[in-house]
């Protein structure tokens, strides 16, 4: 045996408690990592403090298997963990040099310049021939769907073709019950998007029709669906609008925008607007018409020379905090309920991405209430039931429902999920409504707050992510009003929160160098529960500038108070040792078992239990060498990674089982490697760990014991295979 893997000296204390399994016991005369007992103690037995522990799931008390498991998985893939920063301003999208918003639809005649231009432009939606042959028959359709998708261009295109260029626009506030036949033009065509007073109802709608006939005149309406809305599905006039491919759009404009320019440069830009670079720097899955429009122009003057290509990057990037900019804008409209119920979901949607659809309604409910009566402190908002609808909120949200997978215990169960169509809009939202929505932050992180009551990780991991983006934008104002309050909590998910929160916010190099300083005083000056949270942050390391400095950290909270926190520091050494697969772990887990001070002695037996037990999907930062080794116990998955290392991984829990107050939990912790490694992948390298704990003949009869008495439990039995083969392998091992 080397000497690195040399139990630490100190007179040796009886053997395993009575009652263990088997009455399997530490090999007599090996040297313990402790101290001789004072006699009374000896007489009364060990100190219940004494004795370290195998427990590992912090969320135990949530009542469900593998939630720390389920809770870090969340973590590992959410997005939000990039650290992505939100930078850039806000700009209107418009359409035609018009806002594409409520009121953007002019009185008059559309000018000529513009008609030629739709001409050109113009990219015909898969159902355009359908909707043509209505409005020709009908004279009256009503095209429904969300802003920016085209339906402005749409209506006109639809007018210009049945009516050959006599085209006009209403204005928004035109009363349409109030419309006489005296001014309807003979011939004409009409668009219109009312504004406050909405469309007519199916016999106003039958009035204009008539109308429209005696004149021998055409109008196309715009209407947004709201939530629940069934005419677009059942109202004779209406149809529902679906935009034109975007690759389609942007070809139009590039045409347009190129055509009198000499050389390649059309065939360019079309290259370039297929680039991968160019498209990921949009954050969207595919543009609207309205963004296709200003991407094309962006393209067209950067192939001229007019902008650099990293700043077309740069602009690309601003189209998510455009339609941020877009869904927030104020108005007289924008805290009715409706919209307040609409900006809910669209930051449920931020916050939560990816999770349940149940979970993301849910949680905008409860938002909607709180932004509610903050804007109304005297409101009573209740819910609405049959006139809200998912199709309808989704589009309004610009998202998406997929399928996806949830943890419930140890197993997973398929769910419909929810996210939006682009990774950069959940950023963009929570940084527009940091930057610029001051009054919005009180409800939202009470919101926030009110979500780590939810005891699913989908729901509570999630939202700690997003608070952590919001920390990184204002760090003051986010750890004062949330994350100090959650870091004091006696729940260990409120706690828990609260370390996902800076390990996410540490990344910002804005904050960064704030965080780990609070980070550190809470690990050296604060009370239990600070220390606690702080030990969670460094076990993700993250949130020092070494290992060495984190271990420190983590050695300072692990003997504070004689130990007081010792299985929450020894817990979080095992996470750094798979964040990182650093051998300074082991060796500093070493050095604990070689001091002389026992809470000393104790971190290192306990950080080496759990470095036994906890599983490699148990981390909270995983090293990219342990990515593919799913449930594997941490430390058969180092010792997989780091075959160099195996052999200290051994020696620590050799020295574990050595000494009498860690001996049941690291034999437990063994029994259970042995009992579920059937059909493992691990399994073969269990086969050759086994031998490198056997350093003498004790040793060898322990395993061979324990092996024996595994295969003849009457409840879960070894097989005979497994047997054989982990009997072989302990029997055939060398000794000193």
């Amino acid at each position: 045996m080397s000497a690195d893997n040399a139990a630490p000296a100190g007179p040796a204390p009886g053997g395993a408690q009575p009652g263990q399994p088997g009455n399997v016991k530490p090999a007599a005369g090996a040297q313990r990592a402790d101290q001789a007992p004072q006699p009374d103690q000896a007489a009364a037995g060990p100190d219940q403090n004494d004795v370290i522990g195998a427990a590992a799931d912090a969320l135990a008390e949530d009542g469900l298997p593998g939630t720390s498991a389920a809770a870090s998985r969340v973590y590992r893939a959410s997005s939000h963990g990039s650290g992505n920063l939100f930078s850039g301003t806000f700009e209107s999208i418009t359409v035609l040099g018009m806002p594409e918003a409520a009121g953007q639809l002019r009185a008059g005649p559309l000018p000529a310049d513009e008609l030629r231009t739709l001409r050109r432009v113009f990219q015909e939606p898969e159902e355009y021939g359908a909707w043509k042959a209505r409005l020709r028959s009908d004279r009256l359709i009503v095209l429904c769907g969300q802003p920016g998708t085209g339906r402005a261009y749409t209506a006109l295109s639809l007018l210009d073709d049945v009516t050959r260029g006599h085209v006009s626009r209403l204005d928004p506030r035109s009363d349409l019950a109030e419309l006489e036949e005296s001014q309807i033009e003979p011939g004409h065509g009409y668009a219109l998007e009312p504004a406050d007073s909405g469309l007519p109802d199916e016999t106003g709608l039958d009035r204009l029709c008539e109308l429209l006939g005696k004149q021998e005149s055409y109008a196309v309406l715009l209407a947004t669906p709201e939530p629940g809305d069934v005419l677009s599905r059942r109202g004779r006039y209406y149809c529902r609008h679906t935009p034109a491919s975007a690759a389609d759009v942007v070809d139009g404009h590039l045409a347009t925008e190129l055509e009198e320019d000499p050389g390649d440069l059309y065939e360019r830009a079309r290259e370039l607007a297929t680039d991968a670079a160019v498209l990921e720097a949009t954050g969207l899955d595919e543009l609207l018409p309205a963004e296709a429009k200003r991407f094309a122009a962006l393209l067209a003057r950067q192939v001229r020379g007019d902008l650099t290509h990293d700043e077309l990057l740069a602009r690309c990037r601003r189209f998510a905090e455009e339609q941020a900019a877009d869904w927030f804008a104020g108005g007289a409209l924008a805290e009715s309920p409706q919209r307040l119920r609409d900006a809910a979901y669209r930051i449920a949607v931020a916050v939560l991405g990816r999770a349940s659809l149940s979970a993301v309604a849910e949680a905008a409910e409860i938002l909607a209430w709180e932004l509610a009566v903050t804007a109304d402190p005297e409101a009573n908002p209740g819910r609405p039931l049959f006139s809200d609808g998912v199709d309808a909120r989704l589009a309004s949200a610009r998202a998406v429902a997929d399928t996806g997978v949830e943890q419930v215990g140890d197993e997973d169960v398929p769910v419909r999920t929810v996210r939006f169509r682009g990774e950069a809009l959940g950023p963009a939202v929570l940084g527009h409504l940091w930057q610029h929505r001051h009054n919005v932050r009180g409800p939202v992180l009470r919101w926030l707050a009110g979500l780590c009551e939810d005891s699913r990780p989908q729901v509570w991991v999630r939202a700690a992510m997003a608070a952590g983006l919001l920390c990184g934008l204002d760090c003051s104002h986010t750890v004062q009003e949330l994350v100090q309050p959650m870091a004091q909590a006696p729940q260990a998910r409120r706690r828990l929160f609260a370390a996902t929160v800076l390990d996410v916010a540490v990344t910002t190099p804005e904050v960064g160098t704030a965080v780990r300083a609070l980070v550190r005083h809470w690990a050296t000056q604060g009370d239990e529960h600070l220390r606690w949270t702080a030990g969670a942050v460094l076990g993700r390391g993250r949130a020092t500038a070494t290992v060495a400095d984190t271990l420190d950290l983590l050695g300072r909270i692990g003997v504070w108070e004689d130990g007081t926190l010792r299985a929450a520091a020894g817990v979080q050494v095992a996470h750094l040792a798979g964040a990182h697969c650093d051998p300074l772990v082991l060796r500093r887990i070493r050095a604990w078992l070689s001091d002389a001070r026992r809470p000393q002695q104790d971190l290192g037996l306990q950080s080496t239990v759990f470095l036994a037990s906890v599983s490699a999907t148990d981390l909270w930062n995983q090293h990219p060498d342990l990515a593919d080794r799913g449930d594997w116990p941490l430390m058969l998955a180092l010792a997989e990674a780091r075959p160099e290392l195996a052999r200290e991984l051994a020696g620590l829990l050799w020295t574990a089982l050595q000494t009498g107050r860690s001996y049941e939990a690291a034999l437990d912790t063994v029994s259970d490697w042995l009992r579920r490694s059937a059909d493992q992948p691990w399994a073969s390298r269990l086969e050759s760990f086994l031998p490198l704990l056997v350093h003498g003949q004790d040793d060898r009869d322990r395993l061979l014991a324990l092996l024996k008495e595994l295969s003849e439990d009457p409840d879960q039995p070894l097989n005979d295979q497994q047997v054989r083969r982990f009997h072989t392998a302990v029997q055939g091992a060398g000794t000193r």
